[in-house]
């Protein structure tokens, strides 16, 4: 004889059990279907999602407190970009800094460059500006062997020095040299001057009347100088017959060909 209560029970647990499985297999179901769906793309006031599209309508601020450390890092693999900035009209990449540097580029291959600039436009591939009289608008070091700063161009002009006022192009070296130029090819190309010229190492002497000779001191010569002189008014048979220095003291002199009819100046010239 079978006990009644000993039926129910075991019909109520047999359906309590199918709804505990028939519940678990929604919950499956449910969780699947929620891995397979997209995430929808984080907006205003969302949690960012990585792998995913972000919208907002207001800045994104990361804050670091911690004194030196950085606020993000970003690592691309292969030949991956670690960031990128897009901008319709503005700045792609802004960077600014109180004492630092606004924006800094390192890079460990020969073949790549600290900091590139391209433009497809018409306008300039890198630009620096520069408010401050003892700073420059762009400046390049170089600790090796190399250059600081370098231009090519293969139709147009390498390198473009332009001042309304000052020094279009400033060239200075203590013990080397200052500024070297050459043409299309070194020692047999065209060197190209345009405008007014002038040198330190140049000027007038001026010979009194009836001397054949006048000296100019305060020149820097070397072993290697060259005098260049030519009288600078129509005197018959009035020449330069010979300039020489004197490097040791830091002069040379001019000889006429006879004594000067009047006062008579000499361009001079060193070069070397």
């Amino acid at each position: 004889m079978t006990d009644q209560a000993s039926t129910g029970t075991s019909a109520r647990r047999t359906r309590r059990q199918l709804l505990a499985g028939g519940t678990g297999a929604l919950a499956a179901v449910l969780t699947a279907e929620a891995l397979a769906r997209p995430a929808p793309a984080a907006a205003n006031g969302d949690n960012m999602i990585v792998g995913q599209s972000n919208s907002e309508t207001s800045a994104t601020v990361i804050a670091n407190s911690t004194d030196g450390d950085m606020a993000l890092v970003c690592d691309a693999a292969g030949p991956g970009v670690g960031v990128v900035g897009n901008s319709d009209i503005g700045d792609g990449v802004l960077g600014t800094a109180t004492l630092g540097n606004g924006v800094q580029g390192i890079t460990k291959s020969r073949l790549g460059s600290g900091v590139v600039g391209h433009n497809t436009g018409d306008g300039n591939a890198v630009a620096g500006h520069a408010s401050n009289a003892a700073a420059s608008g762009v400046y390049g070091q170089n600790d090796g062997t190399g250059y600081g700063v370098a231009g090519r161009a293969n139709a147009g002009v390498g390198t473009l020095g332009d001042s309304a006022r000052g020094v279009g192009v400033w060239a200075n070296s203590p013990n080397g040299t200052a500024l070297k130029v050459t043409g299309t090819a070194q020692f047999t190309g065209t060197a190209q001057f345009t405008g007014t010229a002038q040198f330190s190492r140049s000027g007038t002497l001026t010979i009194a009347a009836g001397k054949t000779s006048g000296t100019q001191t305060g020149v820097a010569l070397t072993r290697a100088s060259l005098v260049l002189a030519t009288v600078q008014q129509d005197r018959p048979g009035v020449w330069v017959r010979s300039a020489v220095p004197d490097v040791a003291k830091h002069s040379f002199t001019a000889h006429l060909s006879k004594p000067a009819p009047a006062r008579t100046k000499v361009a001079w010239f060193v070069i070397n």
